[in-house]
């Protein structure tokens, strides 16, 4: 039965490791713009302000995109757009692009004005939306998440690691307690020298 709970909790320790590295992931990967940037895909959990500049998108989803340079005119394009000295995502249709080797300028239009947008600023093309499950990734990147998300969870492998090494130790010790003290035999040549030591009391 213990060799089965340990088992189980081996795959337990396997399965928190994984998972934290991933959260860490998601706290650690920000870009520039201070999203989440893990490869190709940005996330990004959809507020209200998002909400409004983001065509089939409401508040509370998670809005996944996959970069994507692969853009022509009439494509719907999601970019970072500067907003109170930060950044939204922002997605319009493209109207007109200029590019060459190194970048491209994607002009869209936004309330019936034209705006050029960069390459340097460009999300993708290509996304998907998941509606209602933003508020994840919002709890991820807070730091009450990454408390109970991510500390507790490799304290709690950390103090375990701990109590096995102490049960190892202390198992280890009784045994060599229990062990009964083997003696040692004496050698050919100190019998000899002990039947000498007799026979010279004896004279």
């Amino acid at each position: 039965m213990k060799k089965v709970l340990r088992g189980l909790w081996s795959v337990c320790e396997v399965i928190i490791i994984f998972y934290v590295i991933v959260v860490t992931a998601f706290i650690l990967c920000k870009n520039k713009y201070g999203y989440t940037q893990i490869g190709d895909y940005t996330f990004d959990n959809v507020s209200l302000i998002d909400a409004r500049n983001i065509e089939d998108a409401d508040k509370g989803d998670l809005l996944v995109v996959r970069n994507s340079n692969n853009v022509h005119v009439g494509d719907r394009i999601y970019y970072y757009a500067a907003y109170n000295e930060s950044y939204i995502v922002r997605s319009d249709y493209v109207v007109s692009m200029e590019s060459d080797d190194f970048s491209a300028l994607y002009t869209i239009q936004r309330n019936g004005e034209n705006t050029v947008v960069p390459s340097s600023r460009l999300l993708g093309k290509y996304s998907t939306v998941y509606k209602k499950v933003g508020g994840i990734l919002e709890v991820l990147e807070s730091r009450i998440g990454f408390l109970f998300l991510v500390l507790l969870p490799i304290m709690i492998v950390f103090i375990y690691q701990v109590y096995e090494f102490v049960v190892i130790l202390r198992y280890e010790e009784v045994e060599a307690d229990d062990e009964p003290s083997k003696e040692k035999k004496p050698t050919k040549v100190e019998e000899e020298k002990e039947e000498e030591d007799n026979s010279i009391e004896v004279l």
